[in-house]
């Protein structure tokens, strides 16, 4: 986090800090949302790079951009950066690749170290992010005086005991192969979360549609009455309001 440092009295005195990315590193953003506020009390906007640049934001100079791309060569995700530059922002770059363009356009950052990405699921890349996320928002949190040394401890500790979870988890294969059996027919899928875990659940969804192109949706739990229950409800009513005989024929 030596960027950080370099940059420290720009975070602590920041009015607001907006997030931006695309696709996982943006669900990654929106769960920084909820961290840097919580831990540092700064107001958060996470925004999707490809429509932050086709507008005109308001940004002053006491406002810091962090710019999030696995790559480092996401194009519009660049240009946001670009933007928010010109309009004198403090801009924090965070990426995987070492000397990447979004690495030398920044005024600081941060590398996640999580090494070349084999496949089109970015896993690692997105626990890697948002494991530099969350020790940017303890930093802030720690310097601003909104974070207790009881809970930084607590949270460094949890951080710790990540990989031996990631390790557990990996053990579970035989499970997860008879679940994914017993659903890989399934044509819809929703993911529900709520707090943390929405952007998670946007994440699920994203990755089960670039892995088996199964249709999938991220929602709020709360959210689910205000769209897919109703909907769902009648199409169940139509179903049962059909004849019989038109209700079990094969379509």
């Amino acid at each position: 986090m030596a960027g950080f440092r370099a940059y420290e009295q720009k975070f602590v005195n920041a009015q607001r800090i907006i997030i931006v990315a695309c696709g996982t590193s943006w669900h990654a953003g929106l769960v920084a949302e909820y961290l840097i506020e919580d831990l540092a009390r700064i107001p958060v906007e996470v925004e999707y790079a490809s429509e932050f640049r086709y507008r005109n934001p308001v940004i002053s100079e006491r406002d810091i951009v962090i710019a999030i791309s696995q790559s480092g060569e996401t194009a519009d995700t660049l240009a946001a950066l670009e933007l928010a530059k010109s309009k004198g922002a403090t801009i924090f770059g965070i990426c995987n690749v070492v000397g990447s363009s979004i690495a030398r356009a920044t005024d600081a950052g941060a590398y996640t170290h999580a090494g070349p990405e084999i496949g089109v699921a970015s896993t690692k890349a997105f626990t890697a992010q948002v494991t530099v996320l969350t020790l940017l928002a303890m930093c802030m949190g720690q310097r601003r005086g909104t974070l207790s040394d009881t809970k930084l401890r607590e949270l460094v500790t949890e951080l710790h005991n990540i990989p031996a979870k990631v390790e557990k988890a990996l053990k579970l294969d035989a499970e997860i192969q008879l679940i994914a059996e017993t659903f890989k027919d399934v044509p819809n899928f929703l993911y529900l979360g709520r707090g943390y875990n929405f952007p998670v659940a946007l994440e699920g969804a994203l990755k089960l549609k670039e892995i088996s192109y199964i249709h999938a949706e991220g929602y709020p739990a709360a959210e689910m009455k205000h769209g897919p229950l109703p909907s769902s409800m009648r199409a169940c009513r139509w179903w049962l309001s059909l004849p019989r005989i038109a209700r079990t024929r094969r379509w």
